[in-house]
């Protein structure tokens, strides 16, 4: 255990199934039980520090879930993050705790990381530091897709986040995202070359991208490809579940208050998407729904000084090259809801 200004750190271990789930729970200091938010990552291999670690082990650091959770800490609300399945100190896949990660989506799915959500929120609700009438569950990217599903399965939530989630579905999402690498290409000679050097194959998922839509249709449970280094192969299980299970369907299953937060900078997923989620939360009949927008922040909430370059801000989205500051409007949002909606349900809602 580890000590904090005001927070102590642990790391749990909670069962989901055959795995193991091993993370951190940053809790307020003092006597509880406390009020928690549950972070749910999105379909990369992260760990519990929001780091994706590469199939080789390699780790692409990210502050984000020491800097989210002391904040939250400060203002009397626990957090509870964790290595995915297959990541880190997490059991699955074929690798002992600890090994590199390998390919994740050879033993992961959008229903396996449902399942370690329900499993996270179990831990909770029987924990007894925690005040189990006032647990907040916060998806990040596709981790508000995976927390809309588990909303289907679950009333231990009491409440809702949704950051940076996209409202679209699967296949019109990847092909967003490859015609913005191809058109940032055609721009000319320099930002060819820049990608070339910076993102190898950058064009490869883009021109495969119709083909592995297709044997994913088709029932397929994987697609495989040649290149000069040999023969490759993509599991295909997410995104069948993705297509069977579309993103827009989901939001119809949170039924508890909810706030949906987009920065007005994210270039991975468009702040328009939030607006569309917002509308389905409400068409479904949900009457708590809040929409923020964070001026100025990408899908990582860091604030981008409005003298940055487009083309600095389109470099940024393929390599994460900038270490802009986190957002102050993002954090003091998502905390003053969480507690103005502890005084609006004193009693759960």
């Amino acid at each position: 255990m580890t000590a904090r200004a005001g927070s102590t750190r642990t790391e749990v271990r909670f069962p989901s199934g055959a795995e193991v789930l091993v993370g951190d729970l940053v809790l307020p200091a003092g006597a509880g039980p406390h009020p928690v938010l549950l972070f749910v990552a999105g379909t990369g291999q992260q760990n519990r520090d929001g780091d994706q670690v590469l199939p080789d082990g390699t780790v692409m650091t990210n502050p984000r879930h020491h800097w989210v959770p002391d904040r939250l800490a400060e203002a009397g609300i626990g957090m509870l993050s964790w290595d995915k399945r297959g990541v880190g100190a997490s059991t699955g896949g074929d690798r002992a705790p600890g090994d590199p990660p390998g390919i994740r989506d050879a033993h992961a799915s959008p229903r396996t990381d449902v399942e370690d959500l329900l499993a996270a929120l179990a831990f909770l609700d029987s924990h007894p530091d925690i005040d189990n009438a006032r647990i907040t569950v916060m998806g990040h990217s596709a981790g508000v897709y995976f927390a809309c599903r588990a909303a289907a399965q679950t009333t231990i939530p009491a409440a809702h986040v949704l950051w940076g989630g996209v409202h679209m579905p699967i296949d019109e999402l990847a092909r967003g995202i490859y015609d913005l690498a191809i058109g940032y290409a055609a721009r000319g000679p320099a930002e060819r070359d820049w990608l070339r050097a910076n993102v190898p194959n950058y064009d490869g998922p883009a021109k495969r991208w119709p083909a592995v839509l297709a044997a994913a249709r088709a029932g397929a449970a994987v697609f495989e490809w040649e290149d000069e280094s040999g023969t490759h192969t993509e599991y295909l299980e997410r995104l069948k579940q993705e297509l069977a299970d579309p993103l827009p369907d989901q939001f119809a299953h949170v039924q508890t208050p909810v706030m949906v937060i987009h920065g007005d900078r994210d270039l991975n997923v468009d702040a328009s998407e939030a607006h569309a989620a917002a509308g389905a939360l409400r068409a479904a009949g949900n009457p708590d729904v809040t929409l923020t927008i964070v001026p100025g922040a990408d899908h990582g909430m860091r604030v981008i000084p409005n003298d940055v370059s487009e083309d600095d801000r389109m470099r940024n989205r393929f390599i994460r090259h900038r270490d802009d500051p986190y957002s102050e409007f993002f954090i003091a949002s998502v905390i003053g809801w969480i507690r103005d909606t502890w005084q609006r349900y004193p009693r759960g809602r």
